[in-house]
C-alpha cells in the first residue's frame, strides 16, 4: 500500500493496523498468538497483536546462533482525536448533535468548518460469543464555528473553542437520527451490541502540494507516517545473517502509553522473551541480547516554521526536505544518548540519508514520545528520530514527500548488518 492510501485508509489506529497487517500478510508473514507454542524458523517472516491496535512483526535471522540480537523500529499508531462518548446524542435547537471526549492534545480550532468522517470499532455479540468488527460512516459530518460578526474581535484575540461544548458535532436535522440508531444498522440479524469505541476524523483525502508537489498535506501524519516507513522498511529488507529485524506499532503515546497496548505495557518485552525462549538457545539470556541490540524510535518532529523562527534554537531548526530529524533532550525527554546518536550518524552515513539535529529552546519544554519507555523497560540502546513536520496536532498536518523517502531508507539500513 502507498503512502497516501495508507493515510486515508488508516482513519483510527483499528484501520492503521488492519491495514500494516494486511500488509504483511500479503508478502507472506505469519499469525502467532500467546495461546500457542511457537516454532520458529530462520529467515521466515512472522507477526503477533496485542488487541487490535498495536502489533509487533519481525524477520527471523538466516541462521541461529549466539550473536543473535534485536533490531527494532518503533512507532505510534494512535493519534489526537475526538471520541464519542457512551451517551453522546443530544437534540438542541433543531440540531442532533454527538458530543466527544477530547483525545490527546488536538489543536481545536482545526476542527472546525472541516469535513469529518466517522468510524472505530463495534463489539457484539452473536450466538453467544463475542465478536467485533470495523465500521465506517459515508456520511460527511461538521462542527461550524460562530461567525465573525457575532465574535468581533476574533481575529485579533483568536479563536477560542471551549472542549466542552464547542466540538459537538453536527450529526442531523432529524431528532430520530441518533448516532446509535446508525450503529444499529451496522450490525445483523442475531448480532447484539455490547459497545464501540468510535471517534471522528478528518475526512479530507491526503495529497501533495507545492508546485514541485513536494509536501503531503493529510490528517494523521502524526504518527502514520512513521508507522508506515516502519512497515514500509521491514517489507524491503531481506533476513539479516545473525539479527532479528522488527517492527513495533503501540497504541495510546498520544495521552502516556501506560496502558496495555501502549509502549508501556509487557506486550513488547514478552514477545522478545518469548521469540528467545522459542529458540533454547543456550547460556544466552534477554537482558544481554538487549544489551547488544539497538531501536530506533520513531515520532514526527517539529519543523521550522519561517514565519516564527524564534520558536526554535535556531541551531537546531529542522526544516521541511531537509532529512530525518535527531532528537535529543538533556532532560532525557528522548532516549538518545551519545552512543544510540554515534551509531545513527553511522548508519545515516553509510546508507547516504540525510538527518539534522532537533534540540528545543532551555525557555520551552520538550514533549516526548516512546522512546524513553522502551530504553527504560527493555534496557535496550535507543535513539529517537522523526520526520520533520508543520501543523503537528492539526487536524491536517504537513511534512515532505523527501524525508518520509529517507526515513524509509534509515530503516532498511537498520535493518542490515552494522
Amino acid at each position: 500500500m502507498d503512502f497516501l492510501s495508507f493515510l486515508n485508509n488508516s482513519i483510527t489506529p483499528y484501520h492503521a493496523i488492519k491495514n500494516s497487517v494486511n500488509m504483511l500478510l500479503e508478502q507472506g508473514f505469519q499469525e502467532l498468538t500467546f495461546q500457542k507454542i511457537w516454532h520458529l524458523e530462520p529467515s521466515k517472516s512472522y507477526f503477533i497483536k496485542q488487541g487490535p491496535t498495536t502489533v509487533f512483526a519481525f524477520r527471523m535471522p538466516q541462521k541461529i546462533s549466539t550473536k543473535l540480537r534485536f533490531k527494532l523500529a518503533m512507532a505510534h499508531s494512535d493519534f489526537p482525536t475526538l471520541k464519542v462518548t457512551p451517551r453522546s446524542t443530544f437534540y438542541k435547537s433543531g440540531v442532533q448533535l454527538v458530543h466527544s471526549e477530547v483525545y490527546g492534545s488536538p489543536l481545536y480550532h482545526s476542527w472546525l468548518d472541516r469535513d469529518l468522517g466517522c468510524a472505530g470499532l463495534l463489539v457484539y455479540e452473536k450466538d453467544g460469543q463475542m465478536q467485533n468488527r470495523l465500521v465506517q460512516s459515508l456520511k460527511k459530518f461538521n462542527i461550524p464555528q460562530l461567525a465573525v460578526h457575532l465574535q468581533r474581535n476574533v481575529n485579533q484575540e483568536g479563536i477560542k473553542v471551549d472542549p466542552q461544548k464547542g466540538l459537538d458535532v453536527f450529526w442531523s436535522s432529524n431528532q430520530e437520527d441518533s448516532l446509535e440508531s446508525w450503529l444499529q444498522q451496522e450490525l445483523a440479524p442475531g448480532e447484539d451490541l455490547l459497545d464501540y469505541d468510535i471517534q471522528f476524523f478528518d475526512a479530507q483525502p491526503a495529497s501533495y502540494g507545492g508546485v514541485n508537489e513536494e509536501w503531503i498535506y493529510s490528517g494523521r501524519l502524526d504518527n502514520l507516517a512513521s508507522c508506515h516507513a516502519a512497515i514500509k522498511a521491514l517489507l524491503k529488507s531481506v533476513p539479516a545473517p545473525d539479527s532479528i529485524c522488527g517492527a513495533c506499532l503501540f497504541n495510546h503515546e498520544e495521552i502516556g502509553s501506560e496502558t496495555r497496548e501502549g509502549a508501556r505495557g509487557p506486550f513488547l518485552k514478552a514477545v522478545l522473551a518469548q521469540i528467545l525462549e522459542s529458540l533454547q538457545l543456550p547460556n544466552i539470556n534477554l537482558a544481554g541480547i538487549l544489551e547488544n541490540s539497538f531501536a530506533i524510535s520513531m515520532d514526527m518532529a517539529h519543523a521550522l516554521h519561517p514565519s516564527y523562527p524564534e520558536k526554535h534554537d535556531i541551531r537546531h531548526a529542522p526544516s521541511l526536505g531537509g532529512g530525518v530529524v535527531l532528537k535529543q533532550n538533556a532532560q532525557k525527554r528522548y532516549a538518545t544518548d551519545v552512543f544510540s546518536s554515534a551509531t545513527f550518524k553511522r548508519l545515516c552515513r553509510n546508507a547516504g540519508v540525510s538527518f539534522q539535529d532537533f534540540v528545543s529552546r532551555n525557555d520551552m519544554p520538550c514533549g516526548s514520545t516512546i522512546g524513553p519507555s522502551i530504553a527504560a523497560s527493555l534496557g535496550i540502546p535507543t535513539v529517537d528520530v522523526g520526520e520533520p513536520m508543520l501543523s503537528m496536532h492539526s487536524i491536517r498536518e504537513m511534512s515532505a514527500s523527501k524525508d518520509h523517502l529517507e526515513m524509509i531508507l534509515l530503516i532498511v539500513a537498520l535493518f542490515k548488518e552494522i
